[in-house]
């Protein structure tokens, strides 16, 4: 057959066909794999709820995911550090680093290791697990280092490890660090140098922070700072006179216990703050750990000063933690003598009697508190006498109920007042009242309580999808807290409430 020939007509058909068929199979092959499920895809959305603090859904994508790829198993180790479950996110963070990591995602792994470890307890092991960051092999990896030195920084000042952690964010702030991150970093480093150089403290508050982007996975770990800046800088531009009891108060708020006795050591022993000086000093180192010293202070400096009100009151305060009730009613006793028309001391004998269990006489204390305080005041006074009544459930309705009113009444724009009157509607039942206090809380920042309080409030009224969106919005505020625990629960019980309405 000569091959130049023409191929018969049955045969081009053939070939046709055969060539029809094969791009057919080719279109088909392509289709099912643009249409098959792209784990990647499925983990990038699990970053971007991740990013978004949309913790709970995040959750349900990274849980199923996690066995096929290490990335997703090292994300739900980073989920569970979020939500205090320590135990299981340093299990599945060590399974993804030993299944194989990238450089970046190892270094950020290691942040929430060394997170989860802290938050558990092994501060030297978290430490450790910090400075591995150290040792980075790419520019990209290098970027977590500056974090890393913010987070065992902030830990050693926790502990009271001040010049480690003045060594620490002076280090972070010598290289590379986003802007968030520096700012904090900042004003913890103020917050030390305050305590011996008050301008170098003016000048880290003053200082630029050059805008550095920041890795958004790693943003929850970024220690708060909150009004803590504003708060140092009112200190800083007291007067010299007064600055050291100032500032003193400032870092035992903080519970800087050690710079707080110091700047109380500082205060002019013959000025008018030197008796309260050395009265917030001895309950500073009733409150740093070493209670016999403080209290022997505290008592002594009672002895030498027995008509001095505020010495009285924090020795009072001791005993009453220390479970001597008898002796904190002694020195009570002198007080309300002393003041008797003072509200504090009317609240502190309500705690005296709430830490005896004496619920009606501690709630008729608080009454007398209120009834006592300044108009400026009763708002204050108002809610923490709501509190009570909250926590203890005693006459939650008949007498709670009224003080979260008063408190909401004299704060309309506190969140804390607004949602302290939803616990309390939402508890004797006017679920509609609670609803509309916990959005008012909600519209003026509150946080995971007055989500949750939203959300149980919706619930019982039947709208399971609004309750759903506003108890996930409280599991993510607060994901390590009770809160997101009490979210959670009511959640799982939302098909309950649906299948009554």
């Amino acid at each position: 057959m000569d091959i130049r020939a023409p191929l018969p007509r049955s045969w081009r058909t053939a070939f046709a066909l055969l060539a029809w068929l094969a791009l057919l199979l080719g279109a088909a092959l392509a289709l099912t794999l643009a249409l098959r499920p792209d784990r990647r895809d499925a983990l990038r959305q699990a970053d971007r709820l991740f990013s978004a603090g949309r913790y709970h859904e995040a959750l349900s994508v990274l849980t199923p995911l996690a066995p096929a790829l290490p990335e997703a198993q090292a994300r739900l180790g980073m989920l569970r550090a979020l939500r205090g479950e320590h135990t299981q996110a340093e299990r599945q963070l060590r399974a993804a680093m030993l299944r194989g990591l990238g450089p970046v995602e190892y270094q950020r792994a290691l942040l929430y290791l060394g997170r989860a470890l802290a938050d558990s307890g092994r501060y030297d092991l978290a430490a450790r697990t910090w400075a591995l960051v150290e040792d980075c092999r790419s520019v990209e990896a290098c970027a977590y280092r500056g974090p890393a030195r913010v987070l065992a920084a902030d830990e050693a000042l926790r502990r009271g490890e001040y010049l480690l952690a003045s060594a620490g964010l002076q280090a972070a702030l010598a290289g590379p660090l986003p802007t968030l991150w520096a700012e904090s970093a900042r004003y913890r480093l103020a917050l030390v140098r305050a305590n011996e150089d008050s301008e170098a403290a003016r000048r880290d508050l003053a200082l630029a922070v050059a805008p550095e982007r920041a890795d958004p996975l790693i943003a929850p770990l970024l220690p708060a700072v909150g009004d803590g800046p504003l708060r140092l800088q009112a200190a800083l531009d007291a007067p010299p006179a007064g600055r050291p009891q100032i500032l003193g108060l400032f870092y035992l708020s903080l519970g800087l216990y050690g710079l707080a006795e110091e700047q109380f050591a500082r205060v002019d022993p013959h000025g008018p703050d030197a008796l309260g000086a050395a009265a917030y000093a001895a309950y500073t180192r009733w409150r740093a750990g070493d209670a016999s010293g403080g209290l022997q202070r505290l008592q002594a400096l009672v002895e030498a000063h027995p008509d001095d009100p505020r010495a009285r009151t924090l020795l009072a305060l001791t005993y009453l933690t220390t479970d001597a009730g008898d002796a904190a009613q002694d020195e009570l006793d002198t007080v309300a003598r002393l003041r008797p028309d003072d509200p504090g001391v009317a609240l502190a004998w309500a705690s005296w009697h709430a830490a005896r269990r004496e619920y009606d006489q501690a709630s008729r204390a608080y009454t007398r508190a209120l009834a006592l305080a300044p108009d400026s005041e009763r708002g204050r006074y108002a809610l923490l006498a709501a509190k009570f009544h909250l926590a203890t459930t005693f006459e939650l309705c008949e007498t709670g109920l009224p003080f979260a009113e008063t408190a909401a009444a004299a704060a309309p724009g506190d969140p804390q007042a607004l949602t302290l009157l939803a616990a309390h509607r939402y508890h004797c039942g006017q679920f509609a009242g609670a609803a509309e206090a916990a959005r008012a809380a909600r519209r003026t920042g509150g946080g995971p309580d007055a989500f949750y309080y939203l959300g149980a409030a919706l619930a019982a009224l039947g709208d399971a999808e609004q309750a759903r969106s506003a108890l996930i919005r409280a599991a993510d505020l607060a994901p390590a807290s009770d809160w997101r625990r009490r979210a959670e629960l009511a959640l799982g019980m939302l098909p309950l409430y649906a299948s009554s309405k």
